[in-house]
């Protein structure tokens, strides 16, 4: 299997959080979604993915990406340490975002799926307004 449960994971608590700022704003209470890029922890080590053992052929692209997932452990941009210093100022801040990117190669994707959806919005917009009362 590729990245899709955990990929729709992610993107379900982004929407909730999202959702769950809105409901709870006028309470004062504030909530932040973060998304964070690759950091260097555990997540890449072969010992903590798992990873079938028996390899379909159709799905070598995907094999390819898991083993350079493998390959990447300990080269990934994002610092821990300096992730736990934002979460810190995260929760002392009167202001935190609802949605937080952290690591440029995180801020990089995020930048790249705006772009994206701006363009299959536009391409669409047609298809979008049929469906209004006229």
């Amino acid at each position: 299997m590729g990245w899709s449960v955990y990929a729709a994971t992610k993107f379900s608590l982004m929407g909730l959080t999202e959702v769950l700022a809105q409901d709870v704003q006028s309470l004062g209470i504030k909530v932040t979604a973060v998304a964070p890029g690759g950091f260097r922890t555990q997540f890449n080590k072969a010992d903590s993915l798992v990873l079938s053992e028996n390899k379909i052929e159709d799905y070598s692209e995907l094999h390819s990406v898991h083993n350079h997932f493998v390959a990447t452990d300990g080269k990934q941009l994002g610092d821990p340490e300096k992730a736990a210093e934002v979460f810190i100022d995260l929760a002392e801040s009167s202001n935190p975002p609802v949605r937080l990117f952290l690591d440029s190669d995180a801020y990089r994707r995020a930048s790249e799926k705006l772009d994206q959806l701006r363009e299959e919005l536009e391409a669409n917009k047609d298809i979008s307004f049929r469906t209004d009362y006229e």
